[in-house]
């Protein structure tokens, strides 16, 4: 009998003079979508170490992270995700061109969405979890990072 391995992932809401950003990417149909930063945590990656790297690879920014904004429980066709979403903020000044250092070559785009952008948009989210995360974030949903405690191997 095989066990039953969910998928833990990572994101952040980064907030910058009213704005959001996201990064943009084709689905799985080739669909041009949307989302925050995101990602797969590692074999032997610890939450925050996956939100800070997955941060840097798809933004390009140095960033740090504030809080945890909410744990999700989702379940989707034959897959379970577990995701933790994080409030980050910019480190030093923000560069006028945003380019992500995505190793696996899947981000088009980071670029800015006012928050009615990202909620007219809704057709263009990358999952439903975009406007379940931002909802908690903009209603303040906030608990501190010592809540997550890593347990070095």
């Amino acid at each position: 009998m095989s066990r039953f391995k969910p998928y833990a992932t990572v994101a952040l809401i980064i907030e910058h003079e009213g704005k959001f950003l996201m990064v943009e990417e084709h689905d799985e149909e080739g669909r041009l979508v949307f989302g925050m930063p995101s990602g797969h945590i590692d074999a032997k990656e610890g939450i925050l170490h996956a939100a800070m790297r997955e941060g840097a690879e798809e933004t390009g920014l140095n960033l740090e992270l504030v809080a945890l904004t909410g744990i999700y429980d989702y379940v989707k066709d034959y897959e379970t995700i577990y995701r933790f979403t994080f409030e980050a903020k910019i480190k030093g000044e923000v560069p006028k061109e945003l380019k992500p250092h995505d190793p696996d070559g899947e981000i088009l785009a980071v670029r800015w969405y006012s928050k009615e952008e990202i909620f007219e948009n809704k057709k263009a989210w990358r999952t439903r979890l975009v406007g379940l995360c931002m909802n908690d974030y903009l209603k303040g949903q906030r608990v501190p990072l010592s809540l997550i405690t890593f347990l070095e191997p």
